[in-house]
């Protein structure tokens, strides 16, 4: 099961609140995926998704607002042999435009033709509630997740772009960065860093999933900082095992020309303790020195005999 179904299968088992949320949520999934058609002055919509729950949920809110519940018709999807389409359905006229009047979608003149909403409108940008409920409507309709293993991203798909950008500006005021863009004709909103993937999750109130982004975050944030710290000891090793080699082999210079009794004490006993521990660090040989000397002066030390095996 994908984490998108997860996260639907969620917020589907929330229990309903006070008839304004119920009204803002029912309003977002319209607003986002209704297919409005008018026919002979005749109003009828059908949202279809391929979740079942999504569709039972949007059944129960209006049998539960409107006592009687819209019709779900069920097909295969051509597209995806195994997955199932689920069309829900308003053909009464009467109760397709008490719906959309309801949701603000439909505005009824008198004169001229019907208008349809493309922004939030104004009543449920009145309270916070109605907003996360409104937000909750439209993801369930139009919205997908990646697996958070993979990448942060939600996407919430539209044939508008006013509306999105309208979502998008909306989302902005609670610190969630949104972008609009463009997939085959259609627009899309896309949510992609982490912070603002998990603030939109607990915005609407997948809590659950939100936890699991939270889990993976951390997994991941630990892996990177056990990989880098990895690989900084990996590259330290190297540079110190470099550094050995480059040594030795000035050494042996002074060896093979000079002799080593051309050599300091000093220089002498650093040279021989040298190759005999060709691979610890300029640390550690300065401590085997008698007496022990810092890192800085057996550093100095074997800049000496570099120079002196440059110049024999």
């Amino acid at each position: 099961m994908s984490f998108s179904t997860n996260i639907k299968q969620e917020l589907c088992r929330l229990p309903f609140e006070a008839q304004g949320c119920m009204r803002a949520e029912l309003a977002g999934m319209l607003a986002a995926a209704a297919v409005i058609t008018k026919e002979r002055a005749v109003i009828s919509f059908c949202l279809t998704t391929e979740s079942p729950a999504v569709a039972g949920r949007l059944h129960h809110l209006t049998r539960l607002m409107y006592s009687t519940g819209l019709n779900v018709q069920i097909d295969k999807n051509k597209y995806f042999g195994k997955k199932r389409l689920y069309h829900v359905i308003c053909d009464d006229d009467s109760l397709a435009r008490q719906i959309l009047k309801d949701a603000r979608i439909l505005k009824q003149q008198d004169d001229g033709p019907d208008l349809y909403a493309l922004q939030v409108p104004p009543y449920f940008l009145s309270r916070q509630r109605y907003i996360k409920h409104y937000m909750r409507g439209v993801f369930l309709a139009a919205g997908s997740a990646s697996n958070p293993q993979k990448n942060y991203h939600i996407e919430m798909v539209g044939r508008h772009d006013a509306f999105l950008k309208n979502i998008g500006d909306i989302l902005s005021e609670y610190d969630i960065r949104t972008i609009i863009g463009e997939r085959k004709g259609t627009a899309v909103l896309h949510i992609k860093e982490s912070a603002s993937v998990v603030t939109f999750l607990g915005f609407i109130g997948a809590h659950k999933a939100l936890l699991e982004i939270e889990n993976v975050r951390i997994m991941k944030d630990m892996r990177n900082g056990v990989n880098r710290q990895v690989n900084c000891d990996v590259a330290n090793l190297q540079k110190t095992t470099d550094a050995a080699y480059s040594q030795l082999d000035h050494i042996q210079k002074i060896k093979n020309k000079c002799g080593l009794d051309h050599l300091s004490p000093g220089l002498r006993q650093i040279a021989e303790l040298r190759m005999l521990n060709p691979d610890v660090s300029i640390k550690e040989l300065g401590e085997l020195m008698v007496p022990p000397i810092g890192k800085s002066a057996a550093y100095h030390r074997l800049e000496k005999i570099k120079k002196i095996a440059q110049d024999c």
